[in-house]
């Protein structure tokens, strides 16, 4: 082991936040770079390294951190390791005074009711909001059509029969008009747009993808599930963003594509001609 590595070894992270902002800084990046990169809020990134985790929640807060670190290219336990040796929320001293004052039954169990909505509040919510941005990622369900039925036409009255007229001489007989041609000459064929181009994904695992055209017009940006196919078309060159690349396959125009992630990351930027 040579004094690099002894050193890092017995290097102990006091805060995990101001060790991912120190180790930030000496890359030249900002929070801004960090936040699009991990596709997260600026404001996110700020709390992380202000070891604001409460306020990010105990699901999240570590798997932000563990992206964090390998997004600097850092091994992400030493990190973890600290946030779980230290404490939640730090905690004041307050003097408390024995008043001796007795309790009655129904206020203790009032508040007791009131600690176990408090905890059931703790415990749901999260889960709510994670269930919540599940349900946002899915696609909405159309709408059956209801077919409309024509209305029946009322009965027709019968008309009594007319007296015969009078016998008179026959008409003229009418020349037949000629007959017309309906022929139509053929339509042209449709030809395709100069300088269009078709994309297709395969994903074997969840991915996040996000695809513009020339124009910049976004062809899409969501999350799309193991199994699923997309089908885009746009004007070339299209800039592109794959998460969780190793799982994906991309076709353009019928020849495949190599998705090849950043050092570090899973995520593959890309520009497709």
């Amino acid at each position: 082991m040579n004094a690099d590595e002894q050193s890092s070894s017995q290097h102990t992270i006091q805060s995990v936040g101001a060790e991912l902002a120190s180790i930030r800084q000496a890359q030249n990046m900002s929070v801004n770079d960090v936040a699009y990169r991990l596709k997260l809020t600026p404001k996110q990134i700020t709390a992380i390294e202000q070891d604001d985790f409460a306020s990010l929640g105990p699901i999240f807060s570590r798997g932000f951190v563990r992206n964090y670190a390998r997004l600097l290219q850092r091994d992400p336990q030493p990190f973890l390791d600290a946030m779980q040796a230290a404490p939640a929320n730090p905690v004041e001293a307050l003097a408390i005074h024995d008043e001796q004052i007795a309790l009655t039954g129904n206020l203790s169990r009032h508040w007791l009711k009131l600690s176990l909505l408090a905890l059931l509040i703790v415990i749901a919510l999260p889960l709510a909001v994670y269930q919540w941005l599940r349900a946002g990622d899915a696609p909405k369900a159309t709408p059956p059509s209801h077919s409309t039925v024509a209305p029946t036409p009322p009965p027709v009255p019968k008309i009594a029969p007319a007296p015969a007229a009078p016998a008179v001489e026959p008409p003229t007989p009418v020349q037949p008009a000629p007959p017309v041609s309906l022929a139509t000459p053929p339509a042209a064929p449709a030809t395709q747009a100069e300088g269009s181009g078709h994309i297709q994904i395969n994903f074997k695992q969840d991915a996040w993808v996000q695809i513009t055209d020339a124009s910049k017009r976004r062809l899409t940006s969501r999350i799309y599930r193991a199994g699923e196919t997309a089908q885009l078309t746009g004007e070339a060159p299209f800039s592109a963003i794959i998460g969780n690349a190793a799982n994906v396959s991309m076709t353009y125009n019928g020849k495949p594509v190599t998705l090849t992630p950043r050092p570090g990351t899973t995520v593959a930027h890309l520009t497709i001609e």
